[in-house]
């Protein structure tokens, strides 16, 4: 299986932390949820699910897999936070690469003989949530890279979209899915809003949590969700990409409106206004969610300092 070994040469294997996709959806009940939402069935039992993520791999730079076996399906599921035209390429290897590592030595020296050997039919997902724009759900298709074509040979990745506001039907049915959408869009807006990373990821747990989105799951692993949402959100890449994009509207703007130095500093003074309001609910609403858990002020302040970056004046408008 000479492809398996193209494949072996590609692989760079290190340890490394799953990202929040790849654990949130490597529970069962999760799982089910949405594989239901995205083939519109109504299975009910998570337990006929068997998870066969290959850990500790990752294909150049894709990561956060997850594979299960389920109503005689192999089914790849990758996040993506960009767009990428080799998707159909990568998911063909690394399902290969499963169905290796799924056959048994019984079934491998089958191979060889006249019999069919049965495997699992593919289905390959990429959800996306990249800050570039992209439609509801794309099929990207093997054959578009081949050289010259080829009649019968196809392989097809499904994007899906699953930045907020997007595939609202897939959401409704998947409530984890619409979580992660949501901690992902407030970890953004909070960066956008001058928060750091750590700080913006701290904001965006708590706020999922008192608007009942993954309840459950981000309070039994509060602080492994933290490390994980941070591992996987790429803060500098994500702060460049805000700075081009302003840099791009700001010279279509002045290329619009001209040099009017007075109104491009009363729109920066109202930006810098609107961040610091923000900035001071979120304060306001993080000191109270504490205080209802029975969480000293002492100890409050002492992470809104952390997380906020407050000295002991600012503490005091606060407390």
């Amino acid at each position: 299986m000479w492809i398996i070994d193209e494949f072996r040469k590609l692989l760079v294997r290190r340890n490394h932390k799953d990202s929040l996709f790849c654990d949130l959806f490597s529970v069962k009940e999760y799982a089910l949820s949405l594989y239901n939402a995205i083939r519109g069935t109504d299975y009910t039992d998570p337990d006929e699910i068997s998870i066969v993520t290959i850990k500790d791999v990752i294909f150049m730079h894709q990561k956060n897999d997850v594979s299960i076996l389920f109503d005689h399906r192999l089914t790849l599921w990758e996040h993506q936070s960009t767009l990428n035209r080799n998707m159909p390429l990568r998911g063909m290897l690394y399902f290969a690469h499963n169905i290796e590592g799924i056959m048994d030595e019984k079934q491998k020296k089958r191979l060889y003989g006249r019999a069919i050997v049965k495997i699992p039919a593919p289905e390959y997902y990429v959800f996306y949530n990249g800050t570039e724009k992209s439609p509801e759900a794309i099929d990207l298709r093997l054959s578009e890279a081949f050289e010259v074509p080829s009649e019968g040979y196809e392989w097809t990745a499904h994007m899906i979209n699953i930045n907020a506001g997007n595939n609202g039907r897939i959401m409704d049915n998947c409530p984890a899915l619409e979580g992660y959408a949501f901690l992902i869009k407030e970890i953004r807006e909070g960066i956008e809003r001058g928060l750091s990373t750590t700080q913006a990821v701290e904001v965006a747990i708590d706020k999922a949590i008192r608007e009942g989105y993954l309840v459950d799951y981000l309070r039994k692993i509060r602080a492994e969700a933290r490390t994980m949402l941070l591992t996987e959100f790429d803060e500098k890449g994500y702060e460049e990409v805000i700075r081009e994009e302003s840099y791009e509207e700001g010279k279509a703007e002045g290329r619009a409106e001209g040099r009017e130095e007075g109104r491009e500093e009363g729109r920066a003074e109202g930006r810098a206004e609107g961040r610091a309001e923000t900035r001071t609910e979120d304060i306001k609403i993080f000191i109270s969610d504490k205080r209802e858990d029975g969480i000293s002020d002492e100890k409050i302040k002492e992470r809104v300092k952390k997380y906020y970056g407050l000295d002991e004046s600012e503490l005091g408008k606060f407390f």
